[in-house]
């Protein structure tokens, strides 16, 4: 049987704990008001007995320990229960199934299904510890299967990219772990397969055709050796000339020089001062002071610059080409820019030493771009290598992907396959032991269906059915044959006397529905049907509010039905106290909002089984809770009237101070009884055999004509009365009580006073 439960990520119960419940028993009651939580226990109970590809993802958190579907067949009543057996088909859908076998049968089949019950109690041992393993596995192998998903997530930027098994986290897994059984797991780091996604994804990646000349950077080169040489070098005219003291005062030979050639052959005009002041001689003087070895000079400058000049355009020209196709991270064109301020510089120098002979210069050289040059080249290099690898480049990409996620998981995944050896050891022995109980299991069920095979009769069922129709006042509807299938007859409801054999259950009250209902679902509690797959597999019985819109008379038969089922096995052994009358079934599961129903059902002088919890949910912040201990505690208005009433008993008074307090609180009950709560006779029922003599008559009058007002009895007023109760013994107060309940409501009365009558 089902021994603990957890509850968890459902409707009104914690996404993080949950409830659980660990003292679970053979009959559990649980109390609580609508909304609380109790259908959503039965629904993940049923949901248990469904097809894998039936089951509901939302119980998915849910768990429990101790229900096996090869031993157990659970039978669930809620609402699910009624719309599948009335409403979704024409007739009913299984076999009421009751046995009647001899004694000598009886005893053979107690005596296997003891045996049984002896195996499954020693297999449950090692059924639990597989069970505590497996969930152990499953949990941490989740863990692990949600660790490797997770690491996609860290190349959710590449979305050019595709990773197979994106639907499927454990084929996800397994390429995990096919990636880690190869013995080369070499991995680039995230930042470098970044920069290879850029490359080969994002960036536009073509073949770069232009490439950089080199030779035009080994010339400029060399034509620097030769310009340091001439720009550091001082030029100057002839020294030995008078002139020479003045130009050099002056310090700027090049505006002479440039003023000597406005001076026209025929001229004596100064183009300085415009006087004239230019004779022979001084023409001479400025000849051979710029004499021809200064004239070569600076000739030569110019025509270096001039050389410079071509030679480094060529290469920006060059540098541009590139700029224009690529520029990764701005690396050409930064590169272009400092190169033409490299230029302008360059030749502004060139032109300060023609101005300025006399003075050294020095150029900056194109040698500070040769790293740069050297990494443009290597990134055109690989750039185009990329190009022409692109679909292999991008399979390597790929698969340094997957050796990255795999690297990422591998620590926990050697943990786990350490562990994993453990697991199978301990598997190994405890299968061992599980099978040679099944092999035992196997062979007394055999020879229980063997038995069972005899004794099945379906006619009592129905006859008892159609009974408790007729007590419950259902008159127009009895369960009819309609065909027999596989030797098991089939039944529909009709109406008496009707040929007609379409459903009518649509034509019933939401509590005849409802009622009909839990009579089918009890017959099934007792015998077998289509449902079930062998007879021999112990019932969990879930019972969730079935006295919903029920009158009392329904609800009397239905909690009297239910306390059949929970009978405990009678004898006067302790033990044998907690097992069931009925040893086809293994647990008893009843939830309830009706608080009436739920004194009734659960009254422990009932001869139930012993092995009982009771539960409280309630729902506080829309979260339910779950308490549960060995006594009831929920009470009412009602329930303390009686416990007052018992209170009083166990200290009865001599006198009669407390009579008109002990007769009003008794007659309250008596009214909440029968015109209220409703379980038993009409009150009057107390009186109609009564001998009018006998000295309780006229106190019971008392009693029952103040809850009838409009009866034609002795009014409740009527002094001879009042005085009559005032001076009674206050335990013949208590007698009358007791003999009216035993008319209205013996069990009632046997419950809330928790004494025989």
């Amino acid at each position: 049987m089902i021994t603990s439960l957890t509850i968890k990520n459902v409707a009104t119960y914690d996404s993080q704990n949950g409830v659980t419940i660990n003292d679970f028993k053979k009959v559990n009651f649980f109390y609580g008001f609508n909304g609380t939580g109790k259908s959503t226990i039965s629904k993940y109970l049923r949901n248990l007995t469904l097809d894998v590809t039936e089951q509901k993802s939302e119980f998915n958190a849910c768990t429990n320990i101790g229900y096996n579907k090869q031993l157990h067949h659970i039978l669930t009543f809620n609402e699910d229960f009624i719309e599948e057996n009335f409403k979704k088909s024409l007739d009913f859908k299984g076999v009421f199934s009751l046995n009647q076998s001899n004694a000598q049968i009886d005893q053979k089949i107690n005596d296997e299904e003891n045996n049984i019950q002896s195996y499954e109690s020693s297999k449950l041992i090692y059924l639990n510890r597989l069970e505590i393993l497996k969930n152990d596995e499953k949990g941490i192998r989740d863990i692990l299967l949600n660790d490797a998903w997770e690491q996609r997530r860290t190349f959710a930027a590449f979305i050019k990219i595709y990773l197979e098994h994106s639907g499927s986290k454990t084929n996800h897994f397994n390429e995990i772990i096919n990636i880690l059984q190869t013995n080369n797991l070499s991995t680039l780091t995230l930042e470098e397969l970044t920069e290879s996604y850029q490359t080969l994804y994002v960036k536009e990646l073509k073949e770069i055709t232009t490439t950089l000349n080199i030779n035009s950077y080994v010339v400029i080169r060399r034509l620097e050796r030769e310009v340091d040489k001439i720009l550091n070098e001082i030029i100057i005219g002839n020294e030995d000339v008078d002139i020479a003291q003045l130009i050099n005062s002056l310090n700027n030979r090049n505006w002479v020089a440039q003023g000597i050639d406005y001076i026209q052959p025929d001229e004596n005009t100064c183009p300085f001062c415009q006087k004239e002041t230019i004779d022979e001689g001084l023409r001479i003087q400025f000849e051979k002071y710029f004499d021809e070895t200064y004239k070569n000079k600076l000739d030569e400058i110019k025509k270096l610059k001039d050389i410079y000049d071509k030679e480094l355009n060529k290469f920006i020209e060059n540098i541009n080409a590139i700029n224009k196709i690529y520029n990764p991270n701005n690396l050409t064109s930064d590169f272009l820019i400092e190169l033409n301020l490299l230029y302008e510089n360059n030749i502004k120098i060139f032109n300060e030493k023609i101005v300025n002979s006399n003075e050294r210069k020095c150029i900056t050289s194109i040698s500070k771009f040769k790293v740069l040059l050297q990494q443009l080249t290597k990134l055109i290099n690989t750039n185009n290598t990329l190009y022409r690898d692109t679909d292999v480049n991008k399979k390597r990409l790929l698969d340094n992907i997957w050796i990255y996620m795999a690297n990422k998981c591998k620590n926990k995944i050697e943990e786990f396959n350490k562990r994993k050896i453990k697991y199978v050891r301990i598997n190994k022995y405890a299968t061992e032991l599980i099978d040679q109980f099944n092999n035992k299991i196997d062979t007394a069920r055999q020879n229980i269906e063997n038995l069972r095979s005899q004794t099945v009769n379906t006619k009592e069922a129905i006859d008892s059915i159609n009974m408790l129709l007729t007590n419950a006042g259902f008159e127009g509807f009895v369960i009819a044959e309609k065909e027999i299938i596989n030797n098991i007859s089939r039944y529909y409801l009709k109406r008496p006397n009707s040929p007609n054999l379409s459903p009518v259950f649509e034509s019933l009250s939401e509590g005849e529905k409802n009622f009909i209902s839990f009579l089918y679902f009890y017959q099934l509690c007792l015998g077998t049907d289509d449902l079930l797959n062998s007879g021999t597999k112990k019932k969990i019985i879930i019972i969730d509010d079935p006295v919903s819109s029920l009158d009392s008379q329904s609800l009397f038969i239905v909690s009297t039905l239910i306390r059949a089922l929970i009978k405990r096995y009678n004898d006067d052994n302790n033990t044998n106290r907690k097992l069931f009358k009925n040893n086809n079934i293994a647990q008893v599961v009843i939830l309830t909002h009706n608080i009436y129903f739920y004194k009734e059902v659960s009254f422990e002088r009932g001869s139930i089984c012993t092995d009982y919890w009771h539960y409280k949910i309630t729902k506080i912040k829309n979260q339910t809770s779950i308490t549960g201990s060995r006594n009831k505690t929920v009470f009412d208005d009602y329930s303390l009237m009686w416990n007052s009433i018992k209170n009083i008993k166990a200290n009865l008074p001599t006198d009669s101070t407390l009579n008109i307090v002990i007769s009003n609180t008794m007659r309250r009950i008596i009214e909440s009884y029968v015109n209220f709560v409703g379980f038993g006779n009409d009150s009057w029922s107390a009186l109609v055999n009564d001998d009018q003599n006998d000295n309780y008559f006229y106190i019971k009058c008392a009693f029952i004509s103040t809850i009838n007002d409009e009866s034609h009895k002795v009014s409740a007023l009527d002094s001879v009365y009042y005085q009559k109760i005032i001076n009674e013994n206050p335990k013949i107060l208590f007698d009358v009580f007791a003999i009216i309940f035993r008319i209205i409501g013996k069990e009632h009365y046997e419950m809330m006073m928790e004494e025989k009558l």
